[in-house]
């Protein structure tokens, strides 16, 4: 350790050892030479006799560094200022280079960013590994006897999510908030940075909570946003649904909820008990048997489901431990309503019935492999690590090329005793230097990449993203710069180690040779660059095809001039949606410039139901389902669904009146296929009582909403006035012309039905873009990488051509004193350009098909062997890569013969 600290001194103070080290010799030179004048020799000769006997001072002071100080920390220190000083000789080079890493590091960092918070992140509590979801619906009762019962878990809770409206001194808002167990906060272990979290107290009785009567509890993003921060937010008042309720706490400014930093950020947190007044909609619950049940009743149901919980195991506790405990649970649990109104098979179903734990360290959101978004990016995170490696093959194309131009600097430091492993190294300190400047600035692009990825990925109803540049973004950056720096200064660095000292000492005819080898390293990595580009290229232009295919498809909707605003009855809405629905009927007649207005629940078919069919056709069991669909007046007129046989549904089709739907042209020619429908009736099961209705039209078959990759739907379209209430209503708007008017009207006249009703307005367009909004993210993507590849392949060729013709200047100027034309020279340029980027389609080609069935999935319309994409992409390519072939092959024909012929 003395040892260590002494060099280190030595390093850092080393004028100071310096000095001592002159005192020091100097001393002993001056004790010898006394020594000798003492034994009788003259002073100039005892001073010649004091140097002979010490030896070589400059090579005892070198021993006495070594041994003082850290070599290598010197040399690298040395390798460091000759390398900033070669790099400031060469601003052209080093601008390029460091720009072609800046982009290859920030695509990589960025998509890094996005990869970790969608499936790497930890939730911001306590000890998030011991946190386990159950998967598994149960009912609400279900749930607390587990939740007693149960040795495994310190902590189990329920969670549910709802869209709200948040109204704070007279003002409303749309909000996303949520309804837990008052024991949520402590399971997960997260404290409250204002006020307190919620408890067990909170969440005592039905529709009032606890003691204190509804409260709630808000984000900190919700604090910021809407309160600006005011510390007396505490015991505030605000209005959740029409339900007044007050704040209690504030949570971290990290904490968005237990779905992680992928859902929708948690505006606000209510006690589960206040569900009946705040949101009373029961569209999501699940009975136990497997139907769908009604309202929750806390002091007695075991008919609703609840998803989903989150648990804590206790410490030493796994999760293989827990879920046998909770299965064996879970069984007594249902066996202790067997003796209720189940039939046999629904008993031996529920003997089946398991519970299913998976980890939730990383949120909700990360356990539902059925969401496709996780594999998307998984997928994707291959592209710009071919943008990385196009970049290094682009900065060791132009290393390579500079080294071949420092062949005398390297035989002249190879002639007088440098060693080829410090050659190496030097080289080496070079290519990390150009890497970490190139990391410093690909920080700051994957900053504003992030931020655009964001932008498009997090632009839909379905997944919201938070991502940062955290610490493990940087150690990635760090460590793909430094990988960077490795990987692109290898190859020159031992291609100069190993060149021939006495060949590199001539001067004559190194021109004579240039260029003749036909695979030399630089033209490798330039086809390599142009393969590696092509797949992007390629996978870009099948989902821009696909995009268009989709949103040109005639799905049967006439979708221009459409607009949709829909609106959620939440609270004291919930119970009068039959009333507001009339009146929002009757109060959007007449809308200026609208040509029709139509009313829906929800915008699109609602799926596959099974269905019974007075005088239909036998059918075997599975083919027995069609789609049910709520529908106003005016509606099949407002989307542009022509009527073929029987009438429309009018205001008269209300909850008075007997129940009637309109059918699809596919549901009659399926069940009625000789006769006609009109007349006959339609049977939906459901619990309760059965839906009959009678069928008094028939309409011309569309495609679901959901895209166009559906069949055209044997859909039952039923007056939305006979089955309330309802949760949400869709007001369908028809333009005569331009759009823009009709929202701030139709905004009026909701406001002036109820301030509470909030609008969200979309346009049909933007609604199927939101249901391909990945495949739409993903082609920006693609294309973006495909552009980046692009224009760093050209970089490279373009580097790769001008070097040759200034390598052959000699050569070509031999040719245009023996008569060459200027358009030969351009020609013999372009042919060799043309040359390596037809090798590098070739197999850019052979790699696509592989590469490109990544995103089979996603295509519509179009194969991945499509011809037309396949050729503007290669068109494409190749009309660039020539172009930047042509440059270097203009400059060498414009040489003058006589200045070409003087070169060497």
């Amino acid at each position: 350790m003395m040892q260590l600290r002494r060099r280190l001194r030595f390093l850092f103070r080393r004028a100071e050892f310096e000095r001592a080290l002159d005192e020091e010799m100097r001393f002993h030179l001056d004790m010898r030479t006394q020594e000798n004048m003492e034994a009788g020799l003259p002073p100039e000769e005892a001073r010649w006799a004091a140097l002979r006997r010490f030896g070589n001072v400059m090579l005892l002071k070198e021993v006495m560094r070594e041994m003082w100080g850290l070599r290598w920390l010197e040399t690298l220190w040395q390798d460091l200022r000759y390398g900033l000083r070669m790099l400031r000789r060469s601003p052209a080079f080093t601008a390029v280079a460091v720009l072609s890493l800046a982009l290859g590091i920030g695509a990589n960092t960025a998509i890094f960013s996005i990869m970790d918070a969608l499936l790497m992140r930890m939730l911001p509590v306590k000890n998030p590994e011991e946190l386990v979801c159950l998967r598994t619906s149960v009912s609400f009762p279900a749930y607390k006897k587990l939740r007693d019962r149960n040795q495994s878990f310190s902590g189990l809770a329920v969670i549910r999510f709802m869209e709200t409206s948040i109204t704070v001194n007279g003002e409303a808002e749309p909000a996303y908030g949520q309804m837990v167990t008052g024991n949520y906060y402590a399971t997960l272990g997260v404290n409250a940075v204002l006020g307190r979290a919620l408890s067990p107290e909170d969440d005592q009785v039905p529709g009032v909570g606890g003691p204190q009567g509804p409260v709630a509890v808000i984000s900190y993003d919700y604090w910021k946003r809407r309160f600006a921060l005011d510390p007396s937010v505490v015991g505030k008042a605000v209005t959740i649904n029409g339900v007044p309720v007050k704040i209690v706490g504030v949570t971290p400014p990290e904490f968005f909820g237990a779905m992680g930093g992928t859902d929708k950020p948690v505006d606000i947190t209510v006690p589960i008990m206040l569900q009946p007044r705040v949101y009373p909609v029961g569209t999501t619950a699940l009975w136990l048997n497997g139907q769908q049940g009604s309202e929750l009743e806390y002091d007695g149901s075991d008919e609703y489901g609840w998803r989903p919980m989150i648990a804590r195991l206790k410490p030493g506790v796994t999760m293989a431990q827990a879920q046998a405990e909770l299965n064996v649970l879970f069984q007594q649990v249902l066996a202790e309503r067997a003796g209720s109104a189940m039939d046999e098979r629904r008993q031996r179903e529920n003997a089946e019935r398991k519970l299913e734990l998976t980890p939730a360290g990383k949120g909700l959101f990360a356990m539902v492999p059925e969401r496709p978004t996780a594999l998307l990016l998984l997928a994707v995170m291959a592209a710009p690590g071919l943008v990385l490696l196009i970049a290094c093959a682009n900065v060791a194309n132009l290393l390579l090329a500079r080294a071949a131009a420092r062949q005398k600097e390297v035989a002249v430091r190879l002639a007088i005793g440098a060693g080829r492993s410090r050659l190496i190294r030097q080289f080496l300190t070079e290519s990390v230097l150009l890497a970490l400047m190139g990391g410093a600035i690909g920080v700051a692009l994957a900053s504003w990449g992030r931020n655009l990825l964001l932008a498009w990925i997090s632009n839909s109803e379905f997944l919201f993203l938070r991502a940062e540049t955290d610490t493990r973004a940087l150690v990635f950056t760090a460590a793909a710069t430094m990988a960077a720096g490795i990987m692109f200064g290898l190859a020159p660095a031992f291609r100069a180690a190993k060149a021939n000292l006495a060949t590199m000492l001539k001067d004559v005819g190194v021109s004579a040779r240039a260029g003749r080898r036909r695979w030399e390293p630089g033209k490798v990595l330039v086809v390599a660059q142009v393969a590696l580009s092509l797949p992007l290229l390629i996978g870009a232009g099948l989902l821009a095809r696909s995009i268009q295919n989709m949103r040109s498809f005639d799905t049967g909707f006439n979708r221009e001039n459409l607009l949709l605003f829909t609106t959620e009855f939440l609270g004291s809405n919930k119970p009068r949606s039959g009333a507001l629905i009339k009146e929002i009927g009757e109060r959007m007649v007449g809308i200026p410039g609208a040509r029709a207005v139509g009313l829906s629940h929800p915008p699109g078919m609602v799926g596959w139901m099974k269905v019974s069919v007075e005088g239909a056709a036998p059918l075997p069991e599975g083919e027995m389902f069609a789609s049910r669909f709520l529908a106003g007046p005016g509606y099949l007129e407002a989307v542009g669904i022509p009527l073929l046989a029987g009438r429309d549904l009018s205001t008269r089709d209300n909850e008075n009146a007997p129940k009637v739907c309109v059918v699809s042209a596919a549901l009659a020619g399926k069940f009625f296929p000789n006769t006609n429908p009109i007349g006959r009736r339609l049977t939906f099961p459901r619990p309760g009582a059965d839906y009959q209705a009678e069928i008094v039209g028939v309409v011309k078959d569309v495609r679901p909403w959901r895209g166009a990759e559906a069949k055209f739907s044997r859909t039952a379209y039923c007056p939305i006035l006979q089955d309330l209430p309802a949760s949400y209503l869709t007001l369908e708007v028809r333009a005569a012309g331009n759009l823009a008017p009709i929202i701030p009207e139709v905004r009026r006249r909701f406001q002036d039905i109820d301030r509470n009703l909030l609008l969200d307005v979309k346009t049909w367009d933007a609604l199927t873009d939101g249901m391909q909004f990945d495949r739409i993210w993903l082609s920006r993507l693609a294309s973006g990488l495909g552009m980046l590849a692009l224009l760093l392949a050209c970089v490279g060729l373009y580097g790769l051509m001008a070097y040759s013709v200034a390598r052959r200047t000699n050569e070509i100027g031999i040719r245009m004193a023996l008569g060459a034309e200027r358009g030969d020279v351009i020609r013999m340029v372009l042919r060799e350009t043309l040359w390596l980027v037809l090798i590098g389609i070739a197999v850019g080609l052979a790699a696509s098909q592989a590469l490109t069935k990544i995103i089979s999935s996603m295509l519509f319309g179009v194969k991945t062997t499509d011809l037309a994409t396949l050729s503007v992409a290669t068109a494409l390519l190749l009309g660039v890569a020539l172009f930047a072939g042509y440059l270097p092959a203009r400059r060498a024909s414009r040489l003058d013969p006589i200045v070409a012929l003087r070169h060497e």
